[in-house]
């Protein structure tokens, strides 16, 4: 038995009721599986808020500045999660299988209890009923729950719970023993975001990544309480609109928001943005726009080489010197895949459509199996070719990034073009790495 846990049994205070349905995390493998599921769970809800964020016009309101500040962090969660994995001897996987098919329940999650999460045009609906919803604290006698879990607070309890267990009964020197093949990564860039990467090494630094993840997700206390008496370092992190113009940490707030109380402003502000006329969960069967139909296949490819990037940055051989996150993953991630989701959500869905009143086309986030850089550029290089044949008018909305230069906002074929020297910038880098991507 922990330390911590005779310490409670001494003062009294009662273990967590389990529910009837949890099977206790008891083996390595299970263990390792748990941790898994959290890169899943963490994985699933990305392209949920990237669709509600990408569909918002102004880049300067509260609405967008909350949701980017919340994708950001989800992508930490998924590193921090991925840590946890390589630390107990796993191999994070984030292509094939385990890319979420949307609309969907979280992994595992309890399908009375969690919202069915789709692609969606953002709106303080959105914000409330679904993405609040995935956010949802657990209450703090909410029982572990491996898989039927109603938050996703329970899951991590489990898995808190299962590391534990997995000590107590293997000892830490076989729990943390890393596959030698698999690699943690310390170094995720998060801007002025919150969180710090850790390196999970033990049950102390795999309890602080869990930490970090729920207490960013669901909060770790009400923010309308104010601490600054005890927690004068905390008194900082309030989220909002500066007096210079600027979003960014203001006076007024303890913790810097949970993901649930950021979209709970949102949710009940007086106003909320403007945002494109997208479909809401698209299929690419419903395109019959020839040219929508060939920037969401383009998008899927440049998403799923994204993808298998990602994955290769947890190894050993995409790290050290090659270090795909930094020179392939993350490009596609701000700036060549953000670039193509704003062009697409500007086509119409039917032929001679206007894109000003919709519908318009979305990125459906499917998994393309074969994709590589060279496919990537081949439906690039379609995509151009319908652009060009159909003469469209300017972009409603220029690119987010890379950042649109001032006047006019571009056509359909400059922005592209941009994202084509991109993707061969990248191709030829890829090539140099030699791992195949």
């Amino acid at each position: 038995m922990t330390e911590q846990r005779l310490l409670e049994r001494a003062q009294g205070k009662a273990a967590a009721p389990l529910s009837v349905a949890y099977t206790p995390i008891s083996t390595l493998a299970d263990l390792r599986a748990a941790a898994q599921l959290a890169i899943q769970v963490e994985f699933t809800t990305v392209p949920a808020y990237l669709t509600a964020l990408y569909s918002i016009t102004d880049k300067s309101s509260a609405a967008y500045q909350a949701l980017r500040s919340v994708v950001v962090e989800e992508m930490f969660h998924l590193n921090q999660a991925a840590n946890i994995l390589v630390g107990i001897g796993g191999q994070p996987k984030l292509t094939g299988s385990v890319v979420p098919v949307y609309p969907a329940y979280l992994p595992s999650a309890s399908t009375t209890a969690t919202p069915y999460v789709g692609l969606y045009r953002a709106s303080q609906a959105v914000f409330r009923n679904v993405f609040m919803a995935i956010e949802t604290p657990a209450p703090f006698t909410a029982p572990p729950q491996g898989s039927d879990y109603q938050t996703i607070g329970q899951l991590y309890k489990a898995l808190s719970d299962g590391i534990e267990r997995c000590v107590e009964q293997y000892g830490a020197d076989k729990v943390f023993a890393e596959n030698g093949s698999a690699e943690q990564r310390t170094d995720i860039y998060l801007g002025k975001f919150g969180g710090k990467a850790v390196k999970v090494t033990d049950a102390d630094s795999a309890q602080l990544a869990i930490q970090q993840i729920v207490q960013q997700g669901e909060g770790a206390v009400n923010p309308t309480h104010p601490l600054v008496p005890q927690q004068p370092y905390g008194a900082y992190e309030h989220y909002g609109a500066r007096t210079d113009g600027t979003y960014g940490p203001i006076l007024g707030t303890p913790y810097e928001l949970s993901h649930y109380y950021k979209f709970l402003r949102v949710a009940d502000a007086p106003d909320f943005p403007d945002t494109l006329p997208i479909v809401s969960n698209p299929r690419v069967s419903d395109f019959t726009n020839p040219t929508a139909l060939q920037a969401v296949k383009t998008f899927n490819v440049g998403y799923s080489v994204m993808l298998k990037n990602l994955e290769a940055s947890f190894t050993k051989a995409g790290g050290g010197a090659a270090d795909v996150y930094f020179t392939l993953a993350l490009p596609l991630m701000h700036n060549q895949l953000p670039t193509l989701a704003n062009l697409l959500m500007q086509l119409p869905v039917f032929p001679n459509g206007d894109p000003s009143v919709g519908p318009n086309a979305a990125p459906t986030f499917e998994y393309v199996e074969d994709a590589s850089f060279d496919s990537f550029l081949a439906a690039l290089k379609v995509l151009d070719k319908l652009l060009a044949d159909h003469g469209l008018p300017p972009l409603l909305v220029a690119p987010v990034a890379p950042p649109a230069p001032p006047g006019p906002a571009p056509r359909h074929r400059e922005a592209l073009h941009g994202v084509i020297d991109g993707v061969r910038t990248l191709k030829s880098r890829s090539d140099a790495i030699g791992l195949g991507l």
